[in-house]
């Protein structure tokens, strides 16, 4: 039996957080400037431009993240019978089941796959290779933060996919 396709949304509920706050930093940031421009102080010019920027900065970021979830109802990742596929990247092309040597989900709500090595590829390459993964934890990993999941469910959806995906893996000796 072929396991059922699964797609991942972003959290819109998250928005009631992040608009809000938006607006708090906004407010602040209004506030900064006229008080930069109010007080003949340098050192409080300063101060209150410095604070400007950075509530400017967080309010840009969070509005304009809070923007973009509202307005993309795509899914952002797509798990089905051709691999997982990340469609928040800029060209995103699925990592198949077969070239899978393993996958699981890590703690740290992300996707961690290892891919089946060749036997063929230089010593540079194992090694850049063992220090990815030594870094990232995988080959490839696909970050579930801000997505609207249930653990149990994709742990299974992995397992039947990775089960069912026909053996690809180059012989070991």
């Amino acid at each position: 039996m072929r396991p059922a396709n699964m797609l991942l949304y972003r959290r819109r509920w998250t928005l009631f957080f992040q608009v809000p706050f938006a607006v708090v930093m906004g407010i602040l940031t209004v506030y900064a400037l006229v008080m930069a421009v109010v007080f003949d102080d340098r050192l409080f010019t300063i101060l209150f431009s410095l604070s400007a920027f950075c509530t400017f900065c967080l309010a840009w970021t969070l509005g304009r993240a809070a923007l973009e979830a509202h307005r993309n109802r795509e899914p952002a990742v797509v798990i089905d019978a051709t691999g997982i596929t990340d469609l928040r990247e800029e060209g995103p092309q699925p990592v198949p089941w077969d070239a899978m040597e393993r996958v699981r989900l890590d703690s740290d709500d992300r996707i961690v796959v290892r891919l089946h090595t060749s036997e063929k590829a230089s010593t540079v390459r194992v090694v850049s290779l063992a220090l990815q993964r030594w870094q990232q934890g995988g080959d490839v990993v696909v970050s579930l933060a801000g997505l609207g999941f249930n653990p149990y469910e994709l742990h299974r959806t992995l397992n039947a996919f990775h089960k069912a995906a026909p053996d690809q893996a180059p012989p070991r000796r």
